[in-house]
């Protein structure tokens, strides 16, 4: 049995993919835009929600708060994208 297991943890390779946070949004529509647009790049996101949003919908204190991260290898790609769009919804 051992042998079996040798064989198969010899195969198996993982990798470590160290995420940053790029944005950080107070509501959910916000979080869902950016989200969607870093990942319509091809850019794989994570979430890091602070508080039930969908409970208590405010933004007191970060409680309503979401980071988004992403692979820091993608970082710099990432960045662009979302200063792109803050200058667009600020009329930039």
């Amino acid at each position: 049995m051992s042998s079996i297991y040798g064989t198969i943890l010899s195969r198996v390779r993982l990798e470590v993919v160290e995420y940053v946070t790029v944005y950080r949004a107070w509501g959910e529509a916000e979080t869902q835009v950016v989200r969607g647009l870093l990942e319509s790049s091809g850019i794989k996101c994570r979430l890091r929600k602070r508080g039930p949003q969908s409970i208590y919908p405010v933004t007191v204190d970060g409680l309503a708060e979401a980071e988004i991260m992403v692979p820091k290898a993608r970082e710099t790609e990432a960045r662009a994208i979302v200063s792109a769009y803050r200058d667009r919804a600020e009329g930039r």
